[in-house]
Order: structure tokens, then C-alpha cells, then sequence
């Protein structure tokens, strides 16, 4: 078996559960570390540690990187990655700008690299099995509340830091329908870096609506979907059943939505299994679309 080195880049949070998955799915060490954490990161003792990003994709010599860091790095780090010819699995949002994720994605295809994109509830069996059941029936509405107590980012608003999630996956379910069009954005700022949007789109004919916040009591994700003939299916994250449809609750697979996307990466490093960059770049840059379209001229209110 090839023995594949990934760079990891971001060692908080979210680059911790990079680590965390990576040492467990691979404990054997068939799949080795290199991070950014310096002396300061949790994770596996055969962890070489580096001290900036630039150090680690010129000097590591990594088959593949994962950039778990804040999202005002993304751009640069990727572009980086690419340059150098490494695939690169990025957190969401890809980029904080409509530009900069047109510029990776242009840039992606003129290198040929592999780039995926964070998303990661694409990869969830009970959003897996809703789209198998929902394939080639005409959605009517799909409605979407997410949050929690925080984060509240420095570097990335409610909008762009909850809003790729639901946003992509909406756009995951109704495939290439066009055109997107915006009906409304709103947002209520509460407090310093406290905010809840509202968004509506319109996918063809179908009305997509979403609540996202960080200055919720509970964090919750509730992914709602209600077809034309009726049937409907709702996706909760937090609940004991992820999946039910029409009331009934649905058996799904326990295969965290993480691992099966760091299994993918690696996949398509090793060329075991042809992963379609494009297809995530695309979604990622219609996403984008969406998140600056409604970024542009919201209704703002103050509570």
C-alpha cells in the first residue's frame, strides 16, 4: 500500500479534528502528518511540525494538503499549494470573495490539480440517502436554520462562516437547474460580531430559504426538503434520528461525514478513485455567488 504524507495547515478547531480522524482512520501510519502547529499541536507523535504554511508545502515533501486555517488564509495558502502541483482538500468557504474562488478555480484547471472543498455534510449518509431518494423529483421548497452560541469571527461573518454548508447543499440536490436568482437578504445584528441572516434564493422553480446565526442558546442544523407531490424530508443533525421522511424515521450508516471525506482525499491522491475537482470547484463557485449576492446590498436591522 502507498504511503501517502498529508500536510495539515490550521491546527485549531477544526484542523484538531483533521488530526484526530487522520490518526484514527490510519492508525498504522500508512497515512502520516505533517502539521503547523509547532510545538503547540495535539495529535500523533510521528507529527512533523513546521512553522508556517509556506514551509511545509516547499519542505515537507506532502503528497496532499488539508488547510484547516482561518478563512482570510484560504486564498493564499491554496494558491500556494497549487503552484507547488499538490491537492489540496480546503475548508469552507474556499475563498471570502466571489473573485478570489473564480481565481482558484481558474487556476485549479490550468494546473489540473485536485481541489476539494469542505462541505462536508455532502458526504453525510442521511443527506447521501435524502438525494438518492429525492434524484429526478421536483422539489417545491427547501428550508434551513443553522447555529449556535458563536463562533464570533474576526476574519468571517455569520454569512459566509454557516451559509456554504446549507447553501451547497441545496445546490448539491437540484443539480445544474439555473438560474439562481436572489429574492431576499436580511440581517440582524444583535450585538458586536452577533448576527442572524436570512437568505431566500430561487433555483429554478424552486424557493430555497435559510436562517443562519451565532447568537442562538442551542446549536442546532435543520435541513428541510418538501417535494411537489407532496412527500418531505427533514435532516437534522442534532437529532437522535439524522434523517426522516414523512414522520418516519430513516436507519442511516454511523460513517462520520469527516472520514468519509478525508477517505475520498486520500483516494484520489493515491488514484484508487477518480474524485471530479470540477464538479466541487463549480458548486463552490456557484456557492460563492450566492453567499456574495446576498452579501451585496442586505436589509440590515439592529435588535
Amino acid at each position: 500500500m502507498q504511503r501517502i504524507r498529508l500536510g495539515i495547515i490550521g491546527t485549531g478547531r477544526w484542523g484538531s479534528r483533521y488530526v484526530e480522524t487522520v490518526g484514527r482512520i490510519w492508525s498504522t501510519g500508512e497515512v502520516l502528518i505533517s502539521d503547523t502547529a509547532g510545538g503547540r499541536g495535539a495529535g500523533r507523535a510521528d507529527a512533523v511540525r513546521w512553522d508556517s504554511p509556506a514551509a511545509l508545502i516547499r519542505n515537507a515533501a506532502v503528497d496532499g494538503v488539508i488547510i484547516a486555517s482561518p478563512a482570510t488564509t484560504h486564498y493564499a495558502i491554496t494558491t500556494l499549494a497549487l503552484d507547488a502541483a499538490l491537492p489540496v482538500l480546503v475548508e469552507k468557504p474556499l475563498a471570502l470573495s466571489l473573485g478570489e474562488t473564480r481565481s482558484i478555480r481558474d487556476l485549479a484547471e490550468a494546473r489540473g490539480s485536485t481541489v476539494m472543498v469542505g462541505h462536508q455534510h455532502l458526504y453525510a449518509p442521511a443527506f447521501r440517502e435524502m438525494r438518492e431518494r429525492i434524484a429526478g423529483r421536483a422539489v417545491s421548497t427547501i428550508s434551513s436554520t443553522a447555529g449556535g452560541d458563536g463562533p464570533v469571527r474576526a476574519d468571517c461573518d455569520v454569512l459566509w462562516d454557516y451559509g456554504p454548508h446549507d447553501i451547497a447543499m441545496a445546490l448539491d440536490l437540484l443539480g445544474d437547474k439555473d438560474p439562481v436568482t436572489e429574492a431576499f437578504a436580511r440581517c440582524e445584528v444583535s450585538g458586536p460580531g452577533r448576527q442572524t441572516w436570512h437568505v431566500g434564493i430561487s433555483v429554478g422553480e424552486t424557493l430555497v430559504t435559510s436562517r443562519f446565526t451565532n447568537s442562538a442558546t442551542v446549536k442546532h442544523h435543520r435541513f428541510w426538503v418538501r417535494l411537489v407531490d407532496g412527500d418531505e424530508f427533514w435532516y437534522d443533525n442534532f437529532a437522535a434520528h439524522l434523517l426522516t421522511v414523512n414522520g418516519v424515521p430513516i436507519g442511516i450508516a454511523e460513517t462520520l461525514p469527516l472520514d468519509k471525506q478525508i477517505q475520498t482525499f486520500v483516494a484520489a491522491i493515491r488514484g484508487d478513485d477518480v474524485h471530479s475537482s470540477g464538479a466541487d470547484l463549480a458548486l463552490a463557485v456557484r456557492v460563492a455567488e450566492v453567499l456574495a449576492g446576498a452579501s451585496a446590498t442586505p436589509t440590515i436591522t439592529y435588535v
